[in-house]
């Protein structure tokens, strides 16, 4: 896909629930929305790339499978109840479909069918940390490269979980875990090109941790870490977003309280504070590369707008923003 033909799917938080919209050369208009789904603060594809998963970031959190087929024709299929309160993240990890929630720190599966519909809970696994006594608020979860692990970001334990996913039952188990300096606050994760290492975001603390990646131990072990904030950056800034290029050199960052995107060049230890671009908008939280991989996209939730940045990736540098279309409490962006 290019630009030419672009079709992006916008979660929202206080929208309109989720919306579509389509352009070329970059730019977007609306040409649909779904209020059926309500807060649909996370998006996923199926492995195929007909299914759409959608959180609704709600007390009784729910998971909806939403029929992509005609990108711009979305159709609901089914909703279940996503096992817990507040979901933020969902993910597919095989054949199942795997939930974080924030409000109660729950990991939650749920099988998913041939044709991509979402069946029954499997398992609601509460993360724990009886040492502290601090409350957890799980925010992500990431399939490993190797397929083998799942690994969830606990905001409130500030601690990176590595769990088992029983591929028959559905079934949740921790293996092992990260732990990282008390207030850290992890948020996201992302694993390096090669799978050898994650970088894990903080969100209380502006800082990027570096962990080298055991597939065969499915253990994490940190390294170091970068602030990812530039000179004079208000305090606090709650980081929210990371991505990686698509060449896989350089990592961005979206800083809400900055209202920047922070790029980082991937390095052999710590990676290395490059840019700070501001995102044309206010309080960004997600953030994607189009299709063509020449513009990153930002949505920024408070100023209702997904804009647009575009990409030197021999440089590794952002040009200027520009709105890309207006969307009310945009908070996620992802392309067909």
């Amino acid at each position: 896909m290019t630009t030419a033909d672009l079709t992006a799917y916008i979660g929202t938080l206080g929208g309109d629930g989720l919306v579509v919209a389509g352009g070329e050369d970059g730019a977007l208009t609306v040409v649909g929305a779904l209020p059926e789904l309500p807060e649909p603060s996370a998006l996923a594809f199926s492995a195929d790339g007909k299914t759409l998963y959608a959180t609704a970031e709600l007390p009784d959190g729910r998971v909806s499978a939403v029929d992509i087929t005609d990108p711009r024709q979305p159709a609901v299929w089914g909703s279940q109840p996503s096992g817990g309160a507040g979901p933020t993240h969902l993910a597919v990890f095989g054949d199942y479909l795997v939930t974080a929630h924030y409000t109660d720190g729950v990991v939650a599966s749920h099988p998913l069918a041939g044709d991509g519909s979402i069946g029954p809970l499997a398992c609601a696994l509460l993360h724990e940390d009886p040492t502290t006594g601090a409350a957890p608020h799980a925010h992500q979860v990431v399939p490993d490269p190797s397929g083998r692990w799942l690994l969830a970001v606990d905001l409130g334990l500030d601690t990176v979980f590595v769990h088992r996913l029983d591929q028959v039952t559905g079934q949740i188990t921790e293996h092992s875990r990260l732990r990282l300096p008390e207030g850290t606050g992890p948020r996201h994760l992302v694993f390096d090109p090669d799978g050898s290492r994650v970088h894990v975001l903080g969100e209380l603390k502006p800082t990027l941790t570096t962990a080298t990646w055991d597939a065969d131990a499915g253990t994490l072990a940190a390294t170091g870490n970068v602030v990812v904030t530039g000179p004079g950056a208000p305090v606090p800034t709650y980081p929210a977003e990371i991505a990686v290029s698509p060449d896989g050199r350089f990592l961005c960052v979206t800083t809400r309280g900055e209202d920047a995107v922070a790029v980082l060049r991937i390095e052999p230890g710590a990676p290395q504070l490059v840019q700070t671009s501001p995102t044309g908008g206010a309080w960004p939280r997600h953030c994607a590369f189009g299709p063509d991989g020449t513009s990153l996209y930002v949505a920024n939730q408070n100023s209702g707008a997904v804009t647009r940045l575009p990409w030197d990736p021999a440089a590794g540098r952002l040009g200027p923003a520009a709105v890309a279309v207006t969307v009310r409490g945009a908070c996620w962006v992802a392309f067909a």
